[in-house]
């Protein structure tokens, strides 16, 4: 299976309500290597529809201006032909569900998806239902002592992993940077297993550490 990472940037906090504006998916193989992307500028057909807070767009630095008279902004119907067709393009032959998705509080950006742009059931036809939520895994590793407590958000981690940084609140830089920060996560796991494995401890002591 392959993963997807997502993000998308908003006019604000409830995708009922809310206009998507950008969205940014970026397949990957198992080992986290890019092998397709989408980019997509978003507005819904009718501008009267178009719902946003200047909150929002302080944190995105969209132009809201700009974006709609950018020619690479299409519309929510325009963007769903797209994503299908991205989606279909990179199907795994013999797979049913191709790709897994991921992303940093990845619930909010399928939420905004599904209101916005692709329904749930046409998406989850290629998309698993299951996640990869960086957010998620952050916090566990917290609980757990791995990591400070001043790690959360997905900057902080791509700080805590001396990460180069790409432009933030942006729906690709944040994937790029999210891409790299779950591979530095497995990267980690991955050398604490080998060294339980190869040293002297007994399964307990292993549990117990």
């Amino acid at each position: 299976m392959h993963y997807m990472f997502f993000d998308t940037e908003t006019g604000g906090v409830n995708p009922k309500i809310h206009s998507l504006l950008t969205a940014y998916f970026a397949i990957c193989d198992k080992d986290l290597n890019l092998i397709d992307d989408l980019y997509l500028h978003l507005k819904p057909s009718d501008l009267s529809k178009l719902n946003l807070t200047q909150e929002a767009l302080n944190v995105n630095k969209i132009n809201i201006e700009e974006h709609l008279n950018d020619p690479n902004t299409i519309t929510y119907e325009e963007g769903r032909k797209k994503l299908k067709s991205f989606l279909v393009k990179n199907k795994i032959k013999g797979k049913r569900k191709s790709f897994m998705p991921a992303g940093h509080n990845v619930a909010f950006d399928k939420e905004m998806v599904w209101e916005q742009l692709m329904p749930q059931v046409e998406f989850e036809e290629e998309v698993h239902y299951r996640t990869v939520d960086t957010s998620s895994i952050c916090t566990f590793l917290k609980d757990v002592g791995i990591f400070p407590e001043d790690v959360g958000n997905l900057i902080s981690l791509v700080e805590h992993y001396n990460i180069p940084q790409q432009e933030v609140h942006n729906a690709k830089g944040d994937v790029r940077m999210n891409i790299e920060v779950y591979r530095h996560m497995k990267n980690m796991m991955k050398a604490r297993k080998k060294e339980m494995i190869g040293g002297t401890n007994s399964l307990l002591e292993i549990i117990e550490a």
